[in-house]
């Protein structure tokens, strides 16, 4: 039993709960694993360093904000995820975005599986009208089971959250299901489109490319119907084309940063694009466009050498 000046109850340590059993203390803040003090009256826990802590001036929060959404059955807890990703066990990730836990998070202690960033609580909607499935909006399904159904977009298991089209029996994940995606055409799988996928489509998972072998990390092209993935630079596309509705070369380039208001946009079809996506850029007139909307109306490559600048002898 402990007693501290910051609560008017003692309070009780706990050593027989499971290691991978979570809480929020009430003092730091922090999602944290295993043993703690615990107040029954109160519902007040603290994990053995803030209990054991001589500084008196780390204030209690006074307010723990517990919020009750609609992404999950049970309530959520606001709290920081600090310390925890020191640890080398530590592999939590988010439910909405699949990408590893950072910063200001919602976590859910009473079945300890579902996490959320606190930037995608608030962007989630409760229906998605997916690429993939155009026919039906996709509403979301929230469970507390560990393992849902395969994702029709990754093959991978959805978990914790789960956007479902009940007519047409089509589960997805919310990150693939709002995922912006371009297809293009090559004779490398000549059976299937081959869709233009980043890096978070897969979240912190890399699929094995097909033709180098090594993991492919950043941008690359898949059949998800073959399970048929392959880099960006193994794919044979050209670095320097001319396109029908540009006076300049365009090149084939990754990131472009447009403007402060996280809006990419192609200026050939003139619709949204997915940053993560290499690009045909013109640098001289900040011309972007997705690759498909390029290889649609190449010019033949004489048109290219028309407009390269020649060397100078002296060089």
């Amino acid at each position: 039993i402990l007693s501290v000046s910051f609560h008017p109850h003692p309070l009780i340590r706990n050593d027989d709960y499971e290691e991978e059993t979570i809480f929020v203390c009430d003092r730091c803040e922090e999602l944290c694993i295993g043993s703690r003090y615990s107040c029954k009256l109160c519902f007040f826990d603290l994990d053995n360093k803030c209990a054991t802590s001589k500084d008196e001036t780390q204030k209690v929060r006074e307010v723990k904000t517990i919020v009750n959404h609609f992404s999950h059955p049970h309530l959520i807890t606001r709290c920081k995820i600090g310390i925890l990703q020191t640890e080398p066990d530590f592999d939590l990730t988010c439910m909405a975005c699949r990408q590893r836990l950072c910063g200001i998070i919602y976590a859910c202690t009473y079945c300890s599986r579902f996490f959320l960033h606190e930037f995608c609580l608030k962007h989630i909607p409760e229906e998605v009208q997916s690429s993939f499935h155009p026919q039906h909006p996709l509403p979301i399904f929230p469970f507390p089971s560990e393992s849902g159904p395969p994702c029709k977009a990754c093959n991978e298991d959805v978990e914790g959250m789960l956007f479902f089209c009940v007519a047409c029996n089509f589960p997805m994940h919310y990150s693939c299901a709002k995922y912006q995606f371009r297809e293009i055409k090559h004779n490398c799988h000549a059976d299937h489109h081959l869709l233009h996928l980043g890096k978070g489509f897969f979240g912190d998972e890399s699929p094995q490319c097909d033709a180098c072998g090594e993991a492919c990390k950043d941008t690359l092209f898949s059949c998800l119907k073959c399970l048929f993935y392959i880099h960006l630079e193994c794919l044979s596309l050209p670095s320097v084309v001319k396109h029908k509705r540009h006076l300049h070369p365009l090149v084939l380039t990754t990131l472009v940063f447009e403007n402060d208001y996280e809006e990419y946009y192609c200026d050939t079809c003139e619709t949204q694009r997915n940053p993560e996506h290499d690009i045909y850029y013109c640098k001289e007139c900040n011309y972007i466009s997705h690759i498909d909307c390029v290889l649609s109306e190449v010019e033949p490559p004489e048109k290219i050498i028309q407009c390269l600048i020649p060397r100078s002898k002296g060089n």
